[in-house]
């Protein structure tokens, strides 16, 4: 019993307090309510803004489940300041205009908690019934009996969304708790609006990982129930909205939050009253949307008179962009556009009146009214049009703008079909093209938003029929392309029309139709994958289609993302392609994918991966000739958006310009893909067209009729024909923009325009003589780009908008006149310019001005608050010169006026602001930006103070500050305290000598120091300006003045003499120096020696000439290294002022490139280092001054080139005694120096420590010696290529290997040691030796052996080619051990480096000997100046109001002989100043050599390049080496920053990193090649060395035997001509043809004699309009011999062998190069000669690059134009070999023999000698197909005697047939006759005999 009543009581009681809240008849409920929205960012101390309301609410029952709401006493108020500190402020003006929205009480449906529909008088907006909504929205309660926590779906402001409840209940006070929470992101009906984003799609991957807007509401209730009713006491609902632009996570986000409470005041007993208007039913619960669609989050404003507002909004507009654009035209433009979209058509007309006649004016209506997006401005346009008031262009850009701006509703639907249908032409014109693209994305947007889009859908697939029936190709492309931009699936069926393989028609239709259809189905692709995948990878599969449409079916069908079965049979195709082409696009397309990090790519990468490694042996090595494809993409999961760049190369006959090329951007942000650019080029013909004296338009069939030879072959095809055309297209988000072609008649135009007299070309003449008077164009282009918004509900009624506007202004302005002389005459050609003096003055501007806002808050016509962040672009580019051209006096001069104002190129500026704006009160708008200056913590700004700081820290304090003052605080980074905004930088590069400088300034303030996330460095002030500011001198500047003066008159427009001073005047100073050096050596002398064993010191030069090789001569007789002979230590000074010397300033004979002559003139050239290394050694050899050593003695003079014979005998025979290690480097004084041998080996040890090597470990005096030496400029005699070529870098391998006998004999002792000293190597050393890498190999430099007669100075030796290092004698142990261990370390290689040096020094004397008489070119390298004139001279000045100089003057010298080409440029200033710029080149045969050079007398600074030829382990090989000095500070900041990404990039690109420790100095590029189209690369950084074997090249190199130089005359002039003729004639195709055999352009070999008298089809043109054909028959069957007959569309020319084996030549039957006359001819751009035997014929205007036949072998190679153009025994030249066998119908010949047979020209009597026909056979067995026996037909003919004719000989031919069964078969004539050969299948494929020789009776016919 007792359980029973618990249960009955429980049901009685749940009822009871369970009971549904609900308001009774006849009671009035009070309610105090209170709701707030504030946005902006969550953390503390930024600003946000918002609104509260706080009003009284009244609800009274009316009726049953019927309610009346009131809201009385509104007070509002606006948030806008730092959150949380600022408060509220009362806002009346506010106040007044929500008390008028909601003066209107509602009635309301209420039932068991649940709101129904909304009734209310007319008079209440929607968004004031929408604050009622927000109030009734917190009433909706759904409460379950019985059950404490449940989840349902329930309906509210929001929509339909998923809702979670928990109920306490309190039974003592008889209260109830709900707790409601509503996840607003998993709702069935969400009440939300997007707009513009229609063109991009959803990642879904993407958004499951990470959302981007994520919005939930919680409710807490409080019900109070007695025994018969439950009222809601308190209601309080929190609701935040979360957007992150980036990782939700990690990125940051901005929130809006929206806050209500509702609490019960009071309930009376009392009827309300109801007021006595009209309610209609207004909807549901549900938001409705209202003002704030049109309402621009942007502006707020009253609109009273809207014409006249429009008026005034445009009259500013225009004024105000008149002369410049201020940064406010786009917000101005914006203003101009709301106004509109508030107007109707009777406002736009009496716009339209009042201005359309201003151009000004008329083109902001213009831009304006289409981006209003309306259907009344569409209608607006389409009266326009049908009026014909505006211009073609015009109506083309104001269609495109309007239908891509449009939403597509069905008042804007209809106004564009009306359009369409009948303003729009179906012709190719530009509006034809604009209009319809456009329709078919507008018919996008409404199929993507409703399902209801048959109407457009079926006008375009109208079109595209009619298009089809009328076969016009333009037409056709038109509605296909309109079809793809549509993008849907019904359109399929349509399409499939004009594929190949699915209707036979489609078939005829020209391959670029075909190629649109398969690109049609891309979009399709977006939504059915599936269908388009089947479609896709049929095509694919058909190799019967044309190559490149099937790439472009791959491309369609990885655009879908297919899975990994797809991908699989993908790539299993692509085993079996016969079409190299296709399979290398496939191949690099899937490997690309693979490598995508996109989210919604992985699953396809990872199957993408699994495919490429089926393919990967085979196509990974595929050359560039190949179509490819490239992608490069990055995502960034911080900021979860990504990047990827695609570039398609789609090739058809592998020739070096590919056919079509595509280029595609793709973007991930805000969980959505875009592809906001894809470009496509198409080029056919176009190589053709701009080969040498092409005319399309010769009458091709005047002389030749190719037509009735070719009638005898059987079906012969055309290839299909490739008009020269090139096509393009523009797509934008994955619509199609814009397409269109240049033909070849417009090609044609332009050509002849240019050569042509101008009567045709009438327009030419009317552009010059506009000009001669003077044009004046102004240009401006308003545009709203973008316009994206995301409108949705919050719970206080107020919609919250997160949008983005992007609007830019463009104008162009500018006026030109130009005046020629003499002036034009009426026959005038465009190339008599070229003789003309023209004077152009030209004053033009650019500017642009873009704004971009985001927004992010409340928006609507009454009230705005929340976060608006704007960025603001001005660029404003001024152009004011005036340039005058004399062509005749190779002169030009430009003008330009000097910098007066202050004017700024461009401006960047994005601040965040908090923004309150209401239209009650719009003058109390209030923008506080969101971090205040002062919000940033003042430890940004303090600098640290020490409380007791000591006299010496001040002094250390003020000392830095005083620096700080001195640097122009370029980088101050807040450096004193005063300075309030932290992040500012400002600097300025002075540029004061032309009177003005350039000023970047840069300012960021961000919020980052409150949280480190992406979104918070985004949000604050930034800014960056560059601008050109006046610099006051003391003479005002009148102009700029830049003159170029080339040729003869170089010289008189120099302004200032080029002199080079002698530097060494302080002789004193110097000869000090000479004793402190002196000193220190014999100090350290003992110590040296004693170390010598225990480490060999890190080589000299690698850093000694580091610092300032090129700077040395300044002080240096310290330069002299003393070569210590043990005891004796000579160094002998001379004055500068010393009679006859000389200063080279160009002089460094390490720099010249034929070093070895001079160092064989020198005293101890042949164990030094045959690269001395310094301008002084030049003077030393060459300098009148004769220097003396113990050794030998040398003596040469400047002005004799050769240096005396017997010195340099003296040499050699003394050379191998002399071991002067060190490079003999005095400077301008010229001393030389030497050493004996016995005390070489510390000697060497000391020498290389004076280097200011930083790793060179010394004892502290040897140091002090460096430093010294280094202070006075010293060390830079020796240039660091003496050592860094082979030692220094580490590179060394096994020498011993390589010694020679000799070096083993002469070195026992060393050698020995080395051997020994191997076992302790460390473990890294021992391997590199069995195993050296690629990038551990030696270069050696090529040397080559000039004759001396030749007066060429000797290349280089082969001690050069080492790259010198600083060589010792053979008894020396070699100071050149690797310098880039510290020498500790390097003890171990002492014998190892004796080798190689003596091994080399061994070297260089066998090639001392042949020095060179030119040695004076080498080593003084005098400054060209002295010698010749200026080539060019450029003068850069700015002319004063005093006439003082003052600017730059560059001049240019060249100076070349056979075999070298010298260079120089030398810039000075035009003041009076020592301040140089020197570049400087040096180019031979093999070697090139640049420097650049700058500073005091060029010497402050110096970067020299060289590169060399030579070889890398046997290899033919090139070197650059790049080394520099010292280096202004901005490069080592720029280079170091730069070669942090170095490793990064260079991984991506494939290459290896190698652990190296390489010159600080140095950077060393190696290519060798390992084939003729591969080679190794080796980058040797300071930093790294990286490497890449194995390189793929575009082209073959040119490798092969190296000719012998005596005898072939390479100079610098032709080597870069010869290497470009190398790779076009890799481009070129030969074919050879003889007796047994022939070998096709594809180089595919096949042997088959066709020996008979037939002519056989050797090669022919096979275009439309054939060129040529060549043919080639047997005269004699007897005999070998043969004739040739080449005929073209000029000449007919014949070959035949004559009696005494010679050949003769007959052009058009005369004969020509008869035995004894002429041995050429020419005719028609066709030349014919003989070289030897040969004949050889060239006609490279009809294609034909030569033909020769020596009687027996003809070869024919044809120019590269002609690739995949040709047909014929020599097959159709496309690279590709598996389509060898073509026939002239197109088909693959079954067996070679069928091959040449189809090639075979008959004749039609058998007079002629041959005597064969073609004719179709019959199988003589009865195969069975299909179950049944059967008689089948050959479907291509064979050769078989004419009637009356017998066969001699037969050979086997096979051939398809096909087969009929035996009782239906037709019989053989029928199918003779029928037609149905053609098309027929082939069943079955047999051997069968063809008759190929015949006799025959009497009269054959």
């Amino acid at each position: 019993y007792f359980n029973m009543f618990y249960t009955v009581s429980i049901m009685f009681y749940g009822n009871y307090f369970f009971a549904e809240p609900d308001f009774s008849e006849n009671k009035v409920y009070m309610f105090n309510y209170e709701s707030m929205l504030l946005s902006g960012l969550p953390e503390k101390g930024l600003a946000r803004a918002g609104i509260r309301i706080k009003s009284k609410v009244e609800i009274s029952g009316i009726g049953p489940k019927l309610c009346l709401i009131r809201i009385h006493s509104i007070e509002a108020a606006e948030y806008n300041g730092v959150w949380p500190t600022s408060s509220f402020s009362r806002s009346l003006k506010l106040t007044q205009v929500l008390t008028g929205q909601l003066s209107n009480p509602i009635k309301f449906e209420y039932s068991n908690g649940h709101v129904g529909n909304l009734m209310a008088p007319d008079s209440v907006s929607d968004d004031g019934l929408n604050i009622y909504r927000g109030i009734l929205n917190a009433l909706e309660l759904s409460i379950k009996k019985m059950q404490h926590s449940y989840s349902l779906q329930e309906a509210g402001i929001g929509g339909i969304c998923n809702t979670t409840y928990a109920i306490q209940e309190n039974k003592r006070a008889n209260l109830v708790y709900v707790t409601k929470s509503k996840d607003l992101n998993s709702c069935e009906e969400k009440v939300e609006m997007v707009t513009g984003s229609a063109y991009t799609q959803p990642c879904r991957t993407c958004q499951q990982r990470n959302k981007n807007s994520r919005a939930t509401a919680t409710y807490n209730y409080k019900i109070k129930y007695t025994r018969n009713e439950a009222v809601i006491t308190q209601a309080d609902v929190e609701e935040i909205h979360q957007f992150a632009p980036f990782n939700e996570i990690t990125g940051g986000n901005a929130i809006v939050e929206a806050r209500q409470k509702l609490s019960l005041t009071d309930v009376q007993k009392h009827m309300a009253e109801v007021p006595p208007k009209e309610f209609q039913n207004r909807g549901s619960l549900q938001y409705q949307f209202g003002s704030e669609l049109l309402q621009l989050p942007v502006h707020l404003f009253r609109i009273k008179n809207v014409e006249s507002q429009i008026e005034e909004s445009l009259q500013d507009l225009v004024e105000t962009t008149s002369e410049q654009l201020p940064s406010d035209a786009p917000a101005k433009a914006l203003k101009l556009m709301h106004l509109f979209r508030a107007a109707n058509e009777e406002n736009y007309e009496s716009v339209w009146k009042q201005f359309s006649s201003r151009p000004a004016y008329r083109r902001y209506i213009l831009d304006i009214i289409p981006a209003v997006a309306s259907h009344r401005a569409l209608r607006f346009l389409r009266h326009k049009m049908e009026r014909q008031e505006l211009t073609n262009w015009e109506a083309a850009q104001t269609v495109l703008v309007a239908l891509h701006s449009s939403t597509p509703t069905r008042d804007v639907m209809e106004e564009a079909t009306f359009i369409v249908k009948k303003h729009c032409p179906r012709s190719s014109t530009v509006l034809g093209k604009v209009c319809h693209l456009s329709y078919a994305s507008l018919c996008h947007k409404q199929c993507s938003s409703s399902d209801s889009c048959s109407e457009c859908l079926q006008l375009l697939h109208g079109f595209a029929g009619e298009a089809l029936s009328k076969s016009n190709t333009e037409e056709i492309s038109l509605a296909l392309k309109a079809l793809g931009n549509v993008g849907h699936p019904a359109s399929i069926k349509h399409i499939k029309k004009f594929l190949p393989g699915y209707t036979a028609s489609a078939s005829d239709l020209p391959r670029k139709v075909h190629a649109t259809a398969v690109m049609a189905l891309k979009n399709i692709g977006m939504k059915d994958p599936k269908m388009v995948q089947a479609i896709t990878l049929e095509i694919f599969l058909n190799h019967k289609i044309d190559p490149r449409v099937r790439m472009l079916a791959a491309v369609v069908l990885l655009e879908t993302k297919p899975g990994l079965p797809i991908l699989m049979t993908l790539a299993d195709a692509v085993l079996k392609e016969p079409s190299m082409q296709v399979a290398s696009f496939i191949y690099s397309y899937l490997r690309a994918l693979g490598r995508s990090t996109a989210p919604d790519l992985q699953v396809m990468a990872s199957a993408c991966r699994m495919a490429v490694r089926v393919l990967s042996p085979k196509f990974d090595r595929s050359g560039y000739q190949f179509s490819k494809v490239f992608r490069f993409s990055m995502f960034k999961e911080l900021l979860m958006s990504g990047l990827a760049a695609k570039y398609l190369v789609l090739n058809n006959a592998g020739s070096l310009i590919p056919k079509m090329a595509m280029s595609q951007l793709r973007t991930h942000f805000l969980g959505r893909v875009a592809d906001p650019l894809e470009v496509g080029i198409t080029v056919e013909g176009l190589q053709e067209m701009f080969a040498k004296g092409y005319s399309p338009d010769r009458n091709w069939e005047a002389d030749y009729d190719f037509k009735e030879i070719l009638k005898t072959l059987s079906d012969w095809k055309a290839f299909s024909s490739d008009k020269p055309f090139a096509s393009g297209y523009l797509k934008m988000f994955g619509q199609e923009l814009f397409f269109g072609g240049l033909d070849k008649n417009a090609i044609q135009n332009a050509l002849q325009a240019w050569y042509g007299p101008d009567e045709k070309n009438p327009s030419i003449r009317r552009i010059i003589s506009s000009l001669q008077s003077g044009v004046g164009r102004q240009w401006t282009k308003a545009l709203l780009s973008s316009e994206i918004r995301r409108i949705v509900p919050t719970c206080t009624g107020f919609p919250t908008e997160t949008s983005f506007y992007y609007s830019s202004i463009t104008k162009v302005a500018g006026n030109v006149q130009a005046q020629i002389t003499p002036s034009p005459k009426s026959d005038f050609r465009l190339t008599e310019l070229l003789n003309a003096n023209i004077r152009l003055r030209s004053k033009m501007s650019l500017s642009i001005a873009k704004e971009m806002t985001f927004v992010m808050g409340i928006n609507t016509h009454m009230v705005q608050a929340g976060l608006e962040a704007h960025t603001k672009m001005n660029a404003h580019v001024p152009v004011n010169v005036i340039a005058t051209v004399h062509m005749k006096e190779e002169n030009i001069k430009i003008e330009i006026p000097p910098c007066k104002d202050e004017t700024n190129i461009i401006t960047v500026r994005s601040k965040t602001f908090a923004i309150t704006r209401n239209i009650g009160d719009l003058a109390a708008s209030k923008m506080t930006p969101v971090l205040l200056p002062e919000a940033v913590p003042d430890i940004m700004k303090m600098s640290f103070d020490s409380d007791s700081a000591s006299g010496e820290t001040d002094n250390i304090r003020d000392r830095q500050s005083a620096e700080d003052v001195s640097s122009r605080n370029s980088f101050a980074f807040g450096q004193s305290s005063s300075r309030k905004e932290p992040f500012v930088q400002s600097m300025c590069s002075n540029a004061s000598t032309f009177g003005f400088q350039v000023c970047i300034e840069r300012k960021s303030i961000h919020a980052a120091f409150i949280k480190n996330v992406p979104l918070y460095y985004l949000v604050g002030e930034h800014a960056l300006r560059m601008s050109f500011k006046p610099v006051y001198t003391e003479a005002p500047i009148e102009k700029i003045q830049v003159t170029i003066q080339a040729g003869d008159q170089a010289p008189t427009r120099m302004v200032r003499l080029v002199t080079f001073e002698d530097p060494e005047t302080q002789v004193s100073s110097t000869k000090a120096a000479i004793k402190r050096v002196k000193k220190i050596l014999d100090d350290t002398d003992d110590q040296g020696t004693r170390k010598s064993r225990g480490s060999s010191s890190s080589a000299s030069s690698t850093s000694g000439s580091a610092e300032s090789a090129m700077s040395s001569p300044s002080s240096s007789d310290s330069d002299n290294r003393a070569s210590q002979g043990g005891t004796q230590i000579n160094l002998k000074t001379r004055r500068s002022k010393a009679k006859g010397k000389k200063f080279y300033p160009f002089g460094d004979c390490s720099s010249s490139s034929s070093s070895s002559s001079s160092g064989s003139s020198s005293s101890s050239s042949s164990s030094s280092s045959s690269k001395s290394s310094s301008s002084s050694s030049s003077s030393s050899s060459s300098g009148s001054s004769s220097s003396k050593s113990s050794s030998s003695s040398s003596k040469s003079s400047s002005s004799s080139s050769s240096s005396s014979s017997k010195s340099s005998g003296s040499n050699s025979s003394s050379s191998s005694k002399s071991g002067s290690s060190s490079s003999s480097t005095g400077s301008s004084n010229s001393s030389s120096s030497s050493s004996k041998a016995s005390g070489i080996k510390h000697k060497a040890k000391k020498q290389s420590k004076t280097t200011s090597f930083p790793r060179a470990s010394a004892a502290g005096r040897e140091r002090s010696v460096r430093e010294q030496k280094h202070k006075t400029q010293s060390s830079s005699s020796s240039n660091r290529s003496t050592s860094s070529g082979t030692s220094s870098s580490s590179e060394s391998v096994d020498v011993a290997r390589r010694h020679s006998k000799y070096d083993r004999q002469a070195e026992p002792k060393y050698v020995k040691s080395q051997f020994n000293s191997r076992s302790s190597y460390d473990v890294s050393t021992e391997w590199e030796y069995h195993l050296p890498k690629v990038y551990r190999l030696h270069f050696r430099s090529a040397h080559i052996h000039w004759h001396p007669d030749r007066k060429i100075s000797s290349s280089s030796s082969s001690s050069s080619s080492e790259s010198g290092s600083s060589h010792s004698n053979s008894s020396s142990s070699g100071s050149s051990s690797r310098s880039s261990r510290p020498s500790g370390s390097s003890s171990h290689r002492h014998g190892e480096n004796a080798g190689r040096s003596s091994r080399r020094s061994h070297v260089s004397r066998g090639v001392s000997i042949h020095h060179s008489r030119g040695s004076s070119l080498t080593c003084e390298r005098n400054f060209l100046g002295d010698i010749i004139p200026p080539g060019i001279t450029i003068v850069a000045q700015a002319v004063r109001s005093d006439n003082r100089n003052q600017g730059y003057q560059a001049t240019t010298y060249v100076r070349s002989d056979a075999a070298k080409v010298d260079v120089q440029l030398v810039v000075v200033q035009l003041a009076e100043t020592n301040w140089k710029a020197c570049a400087d080149a040096v180019i031979l045969p093999l070697k090139a050599q640049a420097r650049l050079r700058w500073g005091k007398e060029c010497r402050d600074y110096r970067i020299a390049a060289m590169a060399t030829t030579g070889q890398l382990a046997r290899k033919p090989a090139v070197q650059l080496k790049v080394q520099w000095g010292n280096l202004p500070s901005w490069i080592k900041k720029t280079s170091m920053a730069f070669m942090q990404y170095v490793p990064g990039a260079a991984l991506m690109l494939g290459f290896s990193e190698a652990h190296q420790r390489n010159p600080s100095h140095e950077f060393i590029v190696r290519a060798a090649a390992t084939s003729p189209r591969t080679i190794d690369t080796v980058i040797k950084a300071p930093g790294v060395t990286l490497y890449y074997q194995a390189l793929r090249m575009p082209f073959t190199l040119p490798l092969g035997p190296s000719p012998t130089y005596e005898t072939q005359d390479i100079t610098a002039w032709n080597l870069l001509p010869e290497i470009a003729l190398q790779i076009t004639q890799e481009d070129q195709s030969t074919c050879e043809v003889s007796e047994g055999d022939f070998k096709t352009f594809d180089h595919v070999s096949h042997t088959y004699s066709f020996n008979k008298s037939c002519n056989l089809i050797v090669a022919q043109d096979c275009t439309e309009h054939p060129k040529f054909i060549i043919t080639t028959r047997k005269v004699d069957p007897q005999s070998f011999s043969r004739e040739v007959h080449i005929n073209t569309t000029s000449v007919n020319i014949t070959i035949c062998p004559a009696a005494n084996s010679s050949l003769l030549v007959a052009c058009n039957e005369e004969p020509v190069l008869s035995p004894s006359g002429v041995s050429e001819y020419e005719k028609d751009n066709v030349k014919i000669y003989k070289n030897g035997t040969t004949v050889i014929v060239e006609a490279p205007t009809q294609g034909l690059k030569n033909v020769t036949f020596d009687g027996v072998i003809l070869k024919v190679t044809v120019a590269s134009w002609m690739r995949g153009k040709t047909c014929g025994v020599c097959g159709n030249n496309d690279r590709e070999k598996h389509n060898e066998l073509l026939m002239p119908n197109h088909k693959l010949a079954h067996s070679c023999s069928a091959f040449v047979h189809s090639w075979v020209l008959l004749e039609e009597t058998c007079s002629g000698g041959c005597k064969l026909q073609r004719s179709y056979v019959k199988l003589n067995r009865n195969p069975t197909i299909d179950g049944e026996e059967s008689t089948c037909y050959s479907v291509d003919p064979v050769l078989k005697c004419m009637k009356d004719c017998t066969p001699i000989e037969k050979t086997s031919v096979k051939v398809g047939f096909h087969c009929f069964p035996k009782d239906t078969a037709v019989r053989l004539p029928e199918w003779q006759r029928s037609s149905d050969k053609k098309s027929a299948s082939e069943d079955v494929v047999e051997s069968v005999d063809a008759d190929i020789d015949c006799t025959c009776t009497g009269d054959c016919s």
